[in-house]
């Protein structure tokens, strides 16, 4: 009988031995953590009756339907052309339709201003001055609500399955995951795949990430954290690229003042990216990845949206028109721990 099976075993019990003896991951005072999930954060009842009382919005297929009874005695040309040139081409002239928006008072998020005024919501832990205008936008829209909203599944399949929106953070200078008053945050593009079980879905900590000096050099951002009682929360940086994709096209998002609340642990980092999102970016995310098609999937109207984005957005003023060109937001974001593999540094760094 071979031993083959014995001799793994053995080196497999030597392994977890040497795990359990030292779990922490953090080396030289880094830690890194790569993005597994990310999606915009949309606080949700099981009905929706308590932040959408009065419904859902329609999507493109109920307005044409509204706007076009007699669609088949009218040419392309005065129906869905039309409509999909406002769809590319939107503006801020009101569309006929009503915008259901979130009516409820509770929203995750955080405190992007440092203000608490009457348009604000109020965490669910009661911490009020949350500012989430994006949630207030796209709560009462089915293909933003999840788990089964099309936005929903078509990013974070994404990102489980492209090497495009890589993206990653480093921690470095700490002492402690627990309590750190100095910690500098590093954000990165990452090269590989992620490393996962047998399943595939699965994301296992531990992994190495090569760090894209050639085409993510441009998206590196470094600001100063603190972690207090394993949350970390990061210091606002400006101009936030984060690469986006869905169905195979890629794009961006843009974020003004943005920042990081994560609980840590050795093996992943869970929590908010929140910040500014510049209006016609998020927008132009929205349709350039999605079809009329894949919208209508979602019953999302791109036409009714921007003009509640625009209508909403609540910072970062044109200073020629003094409208503002961005609305706040939050996303829930995982993250699991990795190595950096840096080839400006020449070496791996967060590693053992």
């Amino acid at each position: 009988m071979s031993r083959t099976p014995i001799f793994l075993a053995s080196l497999l019990t030597i392994a977890c031995a040497g795990v359990q003896a030292d779990d922490s991951r953090l080396r030289d005072g880094a830690i890194a953590y790569v993005m597994t999930d990310l999606f915009w954060s949309v606080y949700q009842t099981a009905d929706g009756r308590q932040e959408c009382p009065r419904g859902f919005n329609d999507g493109p297929r109920e307005q044409f339907e509204q706007l076009f009874p007699a669609h088949e005695f009218l040419s392309v040309e005065e129906t869905q052309l039309k409509q999909e040139i406002e769809t590319w081409h939107p503006t801020t002239e009101p569309d006929g339709f009503e915008f259901l928006e979130v009516e409820g008072e509770l929203s995750w998020g955080l405190n992007l201003d440092g203000e608490t005024g009457p348009e604000d919501f109020t965490h669910p832990d009661g911490t009020p001055g949350i500012d989430n205008e994006v949630y207030r936008a796209v709560g009462c829209i089915i293909g933003f609500r999840g788990p089964d909203g099309v936005e929903f599944i078509f990013q974070n399949k994404a990102i489980l399955d492209r090497v495009y929106n890589r993206m990653m953070i480093e921690l470095t200078g700490v002492d402690d995951l627990e309590n750190d008053d100095a910690v500098t945050l590093t954000w990165y593009r990452g090269m590989d795949r992620l490393l996962t079980d047998a399943t595939g879905q699965r994301v296992m900590p531990g992994g190495t990430q090569r760090v894209d000096r050639r085409w993510g050099e441009s998206l590196i951002r470094r600001t100063q954290g603190k972690i207090v009682d394993s949350v970390f929360t990061s210091e606002p940086v400006d101009d936030l690229v984060i690469p986006w994709m869905n169905l195979n096209v890629p794009s961006i998002q843009l974020f003004r003042d943005a920042r990081l609340q994560l609980d840590l642990t050795n093996d992943g980092a869970t929590g908010l990216l929140a910040g500014y999102a510049d209006v016609d970016t998020w927008y132009y995310q929205l349709i350039r990845n999605d079809s009329t098609h894949h919208l209508s999937n979602g019953q999302i109207s791109g036409i009714s949206l921007y003009k509640a984005l625009r209508r909403l957005a609540d910072a970062h003023p044109d200073p020629e028109t003094g409208e503002n060109t961005a609305i706040s937001t939050a996303l829930d974001i995982k993250m699991t721990q990795v190595f950096v593999a840096d080839s400006s540094k020449d070496e791996v760094t967060s590693a053992p």
